[in-house]
């Protein structure tokens, strides 16, 4: 089975999951800046796995405890499901 960190998440930026997770946590900036970082563009093709894995990384970064982890299953399955498109 495929590691899903290794899944690349956005075309345009040829990111994968796990360097979209690094330059999410290393960032402060707004996710429609920070999403620039990943992918290099302004398409619209990759939002939805994009956002919810920086919606997880500011939870996380949110948490006090920083109890959690990344759900990688789900981001998986949205990218899944825009390469159906």
């Amino acid at each position: 089975m495929e590691d899903k960190t290794l899944k690349i998440i956005c075309q345009c930026g040829a990111k994968n999951v796990a360097q979209a997770v690094e330059i999410f946590k290393e960032t402060d900036l707004p996710y429609k800046k920070a999403k620039k970082l990943v992918t290099g563009c302004n398409k619209t093709c990759c939002r939805r796995p994009l956002r919810a894995l920086y919606n997880m990384i500011e939870f996380l970064k949110d948490s006090d405890e920083h109890k959690g982890n990344i759900d990688f299953e789900e981001i998986d399955f949205l990218i899944d499901q825009m390469n159906e498109r």
